[in-house]
């Protein structure tokens, strides 16, 4: 459900949210629901703020009750390392905050019990985002591994099958701990659900991402009839990745490739290389993938 907007970006707040802060209210612990929501907008901030660092238009952040999920108008998956940074900041600012809290808690007199809860609830998002699974940051961090080699669609098969499994695991130890009488394992039953739920769609997001991307960039030279040109010039044996890293949108560029004996082997469009990328990974190398030849 989307609530407004914030540094510009139109945000949604998951219903779960909107049940915890009801469940927590009736328990009469609504300070601490609301310092959970604040502490993941710090997290998501931190997702937010990296990305506009390396200019990427963010187009949409969902809260949910461990993290959010910050959508972004650019194919980042052609970009793996950045991928891994922005999503490894999310994690790391969570344990910043802890120590910030740590810091005035020394300075100004903090409730003990809010600050503990705060401690924890940003120990436990930091934690919980480094799982592997998606789409959680150590999700994408796994996959921005994986992608290298295995190309987008496999690496998130993979990332989102890993996710599953920990979503398993954690619903049995929370179904384990209620049999044993604890009702806090309702809570990682929950969890187990959502993210087991989110992997599964991940995976049937993944087969339609290059579509998007190929029919956004054919829609944008529709529409806009003349779109500049870029040419580069690239090795035979230079990898995909590296190719796609040059690019510099919106203009379409044009790949011309030489052999290892400077000869002209051929050129490849953008549409064909990113098609390529992302279906056998970014080590491919771009000689392998010229389709207009000399």
């Amino acid at each position: 459900m989307r609530v407004g907007t914030y540094l510009g970006i139109p945000v949604k707040v998951n219903p779960l949210f909107f049940a915890l802060l009801a469940a927590a209210s009736l328990l009469g612990l609504l300070p601490q629901a609301l310092l959970l929501f604040a502490s993941v907008l710090w997290h998501e901030t931190a997702h937010v703020l990296t990305a506009k660092l390396h200019h990427l238009d963010v187009t949409e952040v969902e809260l949910l009750p461990f993290g959010g999920v910050a959508r972004f108008e650019a194919l980042l998956q052609t970009n793996p390392r950045l991928e891994w940074r922005i999503a490894a900041v999310g994690p790391l600012s969570s344990a910043a905050l802890m120590a910030l809290l740590y810091w005035a808690c020394r300075i100004w007199a903090i409730p003990q019990s809010l600050y503990e809860f705060a401690m924890l609830a940003n120990a436990g998002l930091a934690l919980f985002n480094l799982l592997p699974a998606l789409p959680l940051d150590g999700g994408r961090m796994l996959r921005s591994v994986l992608v290298r080699r295995r190309g987008f669609r496999a690496a998130t098969e993979l990332a989102a099958r890993v996710g599953q499994a920990v979503a398993v695991v954690m619903c049995c130890w929370g179904a384990y701990t209620l049999y044993r009488g604890y009702f806090g394992g309702a809570t990682f039953v929950a969890l187990g659900v959502f993210v087991f739920t989110s992997a599964s769609s991940e995976r049937k997001h993944a087969a339609y991402v290059l579509m998007r991307y190929l029919t956004s960039r054919k829609t944008a030279i529709r529409l806009q009839r003349v779109l500049p040109v870029k040419h580069l010039l690239a090795a035979a044996e230079t990898s995909v990745g590296e190719v796609v890293q040059r690019f510099e949108p919106p203009a379409y560029h044009i790949i011309w490739v030489m052999s290892p004996d400077g000869e002209l082997v051929g050129s490849v469009g953008e549409l064909e290389l990113i098609s390529a990328l992302l279906t056998e990974g970014t080590q491919i190398k771009v000689g392998t993938v010229v389709t207009n030849k000399v």
